[in-house]
């Protein structure tokens, strides 16, 4: 499944690189949402949801969560093995692919085009829903290919997939998790 992963990012890399400029996301909010007991009872998976799509605030917020720069040395909001920072963000849309670039707090856009179904692995509801994330460990900049050093990034993108959905569950958003919990 790697392989796969990679072999779609590379297609949709090599199909739309000279594309617009970054797109600025708001700052993201400091306040809001429910405390952590509270969101942590309401913490559950959806297969229903709006077609709405999110505003630029919504998404900034929620790409803050997975992975955003919440200190000036850096370091994030979701903890990486010896601070490796080895995760990559995608955002899947109608409209297009962007990769978050958490240091700008920007979306840098991939390749225009609805990429949805390319990624649902037979899961219609993935097709349809009005932001996808896909969630990739960059082995190269990982520094290393050992069972240990997969293990670790395996880690670090199942706390990633935890801040997104505990975010949502804060937030009144849904989420559902799929087939990423395991190393590939």
């Amino acid at each position: 499944m790697k392989k796969i992963i990679l072999s779609i990012m590379a297609a949709l890399l090599s199909s739309g690189m000279c594309m617009a400029q970054n797109v600025q996301l708001p700052a993201p909010a400091k306040t809001g949402g429910k405390g952590v007991v509270e969101t942590l009872w309401n913490r559950q998976s959806h297969n229903e949801y709006s077609d709405r799509m999110l505003s630029q605030q919504d998404l900034s917020n929620l790409l803050f969560a997975a992975i955003g720069v919440n200190r000036e040395n850096g370091k994030l909001t979701s903890p990486t093995a010896n601070n490796m920072q080895e995760i990559r963000l995608f955002v899947f849309t109608a409209k297009g692919v962007s990769e978050y670039l958490n240091k700008e707090n920007s979306l840098k856009p991939v390749t225009k085009g609805d990429h949805r179904a390319k990624i649902a692995a037979h899961q219609d509801w993935v097709k349809t829903a009005p932001v996808v994330l896909l969630i990739v460990a960059d082995e190269a900049k990982f520094g290393s290919n050992n069972e240990r050093s997969k293990t670790m990034m395996a880690v670090d993108a199942g706390i990633v997939c935890e801040n997104i959905n505990l975010f949502c569950a804060g937030t009144g958003l849904v989420t559902r998790p799929r087939a990423s919990m395991r190393r590939y």
